[in-house]
């Protein structure tokens, strides 16, 4: 059961980064992102579904468009493979079990693929165009304080919640104004991509110890009951 579900979550994340291709190439351009189907940069050919399949395309059309022959960057296959693995190693440290699954795990889930998706299109589209991409960036904010409300929820005695929702807020205001210089975007989203990271790891680790005091009390009941 366990490996469905991985290699779920690892094709998923491949589909994924085959998304966030897209997205850099066509977000800083302001065309469409969800209607409009793909197409080849060079020809302007639109692709059948044979043509968009992740990792198993670049490697059967030998990194080459099926129609011009234009070589496919390889950027591309590489996103793919890292997004699937990405998201593997999520699923595998959060211990994804359709036998044993709560709302913990498919909210941490639901955020940890918004809040890595804000990130690889973000990149992505820094490394093509040396800006961060603000309308990504406030999506990726919004997720993320969402997430902080409903961690918030579940324990309200954990008031760094509340902190990180009016740093997240902060950011907001100070990244949308005019004034707001390309640095201090990038130092914003560097702080955004670590408050995600280490709440998703505090997650997991705790998750991690309730399964092994669920072991341990069945293991001593199994001894002294």
């Amino acid at each position: 059961m366990n490996a469905i579900i991985y290699f779920f979550m690892f094709t998923m994340g491949a589909v994924l980064g085959s998304f966030y291709t897209l997205a850099v190439y066509r977000i800083p351009l302001k065309q469409d992102i969800t209607h409009t189907r793909s197409y080849c940069p060079k020809c302007n050919h639109k692709l059948n579904f044979l043509d968009l399949i992740p990792i198993l395309s670049y490697i059967f059309l030998g990194g080459k468009c099926r129609y011009c022959k234009e070589k496919i960057r390889p950027r591309y296959l590489i996103l793919e493979v890292s997004s699937g693995l990405v998201f593997l190693l999520f699923a595998i440290l959060l211990k994804i079990d359709l036998l044993n699954i709560n709302y913990s795990k498919i909210a941490t889930l639901i955020f940890g693929v918004l809040f890595l998706s804000t990130v690889f299109i973000i990149i992505g589209i820094f490394k093509e165009y040396k800006k961060i991409q603000q309308s990504v960036f406030n999506f990726g904010i919004l997720a993320e304080a969402c997430y902080m409300i409903y961690l918030y929820i579940l324990d309200t005695s954990i008031y760094r919640y509340i902190i990180y929702l009016v740093t997240l807020t902060l950011m907001t205001i100070f990244n949308n104004r005019k004034e707001t210089n390309e640095k201090l975007k990038i130092m914003s989203f560097v702080l955004f991509t670590i408050l995600g990271i280490v709440e998703m790891a505090t997650i997991i680790f705790w998750n991690s110890k309730l399964v092994k005091y669920k072991m341990f009390n069945h293991f001593e009941k199994g001894i002294y009951g």
